[in-house]
């Protein structure tokens, strides 16, 4: 499996407002679920700068015009989250998805860091390179 001793993803940094996410760890990339239930996918500003990976989501508490709020037991609350992003990770291929109070932020493995197969030659040619460089000396 790719990234066995490795965190592609590492937590940085959270304001007191902590989101609680996972992180999932494929093959094809990483894929991370932070919850933000209640919250407006159109007022969620998720930023890659280098290699870094910012959110900040915001809850208000709205109370229409000419209501008065009784009880509440919700929150109202802002948090920012920012990841690091792994070597391997292609952050320029990073896409994000809001469902049911999830943001998932699905980021690729780069093709960099892909395993590869190279094919091996069978010829004379690398004989015939090293009897020139025999001859030479």
């Amino acid at each position: 499996m790719l990234f066995t001793n490795y965190d592609p993803l590492r937590d940085l940094s959270s304001t007191a407002r902590s989101l609680d996410y996972d992180v999932v760890r494929s093959e094809d990339g990483v894929a991370v679920h932070i919850d933000i239930p209640g919250i407006d996918p159109a007022t969620v500003d998720l930023t890659v700068d280098g290699r870094s990976l910012r959110l900040d989501a915001k809850r208000p508490i709205d109370v229409p015009e000419n209501s008065q709020l009784v009880t509440s037991r919700r929150r109202a609350f802002a948090a920012t989250q920012t990841f690091q992003l792994g070597e391997q990770l292609d952050a320029e291929r990073l896409s994000a998805e809001y469902e049911f109070g999830v943001l998932t932020v699905t980021i690729p493995v780069a093709e960099s860091a892909k395993p590869r197969k190279v094919e091996v030659g069978v010829g004379t040619g690398s004989a015939a390179a090293i009897d020139a460089a025999s001859e030479a000396a």
